[in-house]
C-alpha cells in the first residue's frame, strides 16, 4: 500500500478537490478526522508518514467529497450549538443559522412550557432545547429513519425528549393533553422545487429532497401545521382547557411577507415578528399570543 506524509496527502487532496470546485480546506478536516487529531496538528507534523490503511481511507473520502458528498455525511457528524450530532443521509445537515431559532425560543421557554419540535430531523433543535431550557420537549417526524437518528442524538447527548412519529402535529395532537403553554419549533421544508434545483450539488444531490421542498410556494407544510394547531387550540378551549400557543419557524428570506400572512390567516390575533439571521436576511417568524 502507498505511503505518504501529511503534507503530501494534503497536496494531493487539495489538487483533487480543486478540480471539482471544492475547498481544499475540506481536505484538512477529513485528514484530521482520519488520523484523530485536530487540524492544527497537520501543519506542525507535515513530514509525519500516514499509515497506509489510514491514507487509503482518506483517499476514498476525498474522492467522495470531490463528487460533492457533504463533509458531515462523510464523517457522520455535525456540530450544532456546541454539541456533536450524528447525521446521515436520512436527515438534513444542521445549519449554523438555525442556532438562532434555539436562542429565540430560550427567551420565553419556562418550566410551564411544552416545546414541540415539528419535523425534528436529526433532533438537533429538540435535543438542544431539552438540555438548555426547563421545558418539556417533544419531537415529531414522519420519517422513521430521521427519528432513529434523532433518538440516537438524544441518547448520546443525555437529553430527555419524547418522540412521536406522524405527519406534522397530528400524532402529538392525538396524544398530548393540552398544556398551559405550547411552544412550536419548526424548521420544515420551505423551498420551492425551482429553488432546490438551483442549490449547490452538496445539497440537491445528497440531502433528502422531502426535507427541502415545501410545495409550489414552499409554505404548504406550514399551512397544514398552523391549520392543525388552530384545530388543537379550538378543541382544547371547547373542553375547558385553553392553551396558549407560540411558534418560531424558519423560512426562506423570500417568504418574509407571505409566511407571516399565512400564520395570521389561521391566528388573526397573534403578534408576529420577522427576525433576521446573522447575514441580515429574514430567516425566522416569531408568532406569540
Amino acid at each position: 500500500m502507498h505511503e505518504a506524509t501529511i503534507l503530501e496527502a494534503l497536496t494531493w487532496a487539495g489538487d483533487r478537490l480543486k478540480i471539482s470546485g471544492v475547498s481544499k480546506l475540506d481536505a484538512q478536516v477529513l485528514l484530521a478526522a482520519c488520523i484523530g487529531k485536530p487540524s492544527s496538528y497537520l501543519f506542525a507534523h507535515g513530514e509525519d508518514v500516514i499509515a497506509p490503511d489510514v491514507y487509503s481511507h482518506f483517499q476514498r473520502l476525498v474522492e467522495r467529497r470531490a463528487r460533492h458528498e457533504p463533509v458531515a455525511y462523510l464523517l457522520g457528524r455535525k456540530e450544532f450549538y456546541g454539541r456533536t450530532f450524528f447525521v446521515n443521509a436520512s436527515v438534513l445537515v444542521p445549519r449554523p443559522e438555525t442556532e438562532l431559532l434555539v436562542d429565540i425560543i430560550k427567551t420565553f421557554a419556562h418550566e410551564a412550557s411544552t416545546i414541540v419540535d415539528v419535523g425534528t430531523g436529526s433532533g438537533a433543535i429538540a435535543v438542544t432545547l431539552a438540555l438548555d431550557t426547563p421545558s418539556i420537549v417533544i419531537a415529531t417526524d414522519m420519517d422513521a429513519g430521521a427519528l432513529a437518528v434523532a433518538r440516537q442524538n438524544a441518547q448520546s447527548n443525555g437529553a430527555h425528549v419524547a418522540f412521536f412519529q406522524g405527519h406534522l402535529f397530528e400524532e402529538v395532537a392525538r396524544q398530548l393533553p393540552p398544556p398551559q403553554h405550547l411552544i412550536i419549533a419548526a424548521n420544515l421544508p420551505y423551498l420551492t422545487p425551482w429553488q432546490v434545483s438551483s442549490l449547490d450539488a452538496d445539497v440537491k444531490d445528497y440531502e433528502p429532497r422531502h426535507a427541502l421542498v415545501g410545495g409550489a410556494d414552499g409554505l404548504a407544510l406550514y399551512d397544514e401545521l398552523f391549520g392543525q394547531l388552530k384545530t388543537y387550540q379550538h378543541e382544547a378551549s371547547r373542553q375547558g382547557m385553553p392553551v396558549k400557543i407560540d411558534a418560531v419557524i424558519e423560512i426562506d428570506p423570500s417568504q418574509a411577507r407571505t409566511a407571516p400572512a399565512l400564520i395570521a390567516s389561521h391566528f388573526p390575533q397573534v403578534q408576529i415578528n420577522v427576525v433576521n439571521d446573522l447575514a441580515h436576511r429574514a430567516r425566522f417568524v416569531v408568532a406569540r399570543t
